[in-house]
């Protein structure tokens, strides 16, 4: 389980998570950490409120949870979502 209370905590409880899953869900994991990480960081305002967010958000979870829940996120949005954020990327390339 991640524990969020601090950020040596933290990174110690998501090196153990990361032991919790096989090889083809520690790559859904490593994604759904690093999506978590990017939306966190639009939020955050330095460092420290990013670091916290990222810890806050995922305080209490479990690897297999957060993998379950990358599972969910993908099927809802299928390919629509990926096309969508291309296309924003292909329009600030512009400005």
């Amino acid at each position: 389980m991640i524990d969020g209370s601090s950020q040596a905590a933290f990174e110690q409880s998501l090196q153990a998570a990361r032991r919790d899953v096989g090889p083809k869900d520690r790559l859904k994991l490593e994604a759904a950490i690093r999506e978590h990480q990017a939306r966190m960081f639009a939020k955050a305002d330095n460092r420290q409120e990013y670091e916290r967010l990222v810890r806050q958000g995922m305080d209490g979870l479990t690897a297999p949870a957060i993998v379950r829940q990358f599972d969910k996120d993908v099927d809802r949005v299928s390919g629509k979502a990926a096309d969508a954020v291309f296309d924003a990327k292909r329009a600030l390339k512009e400005l």
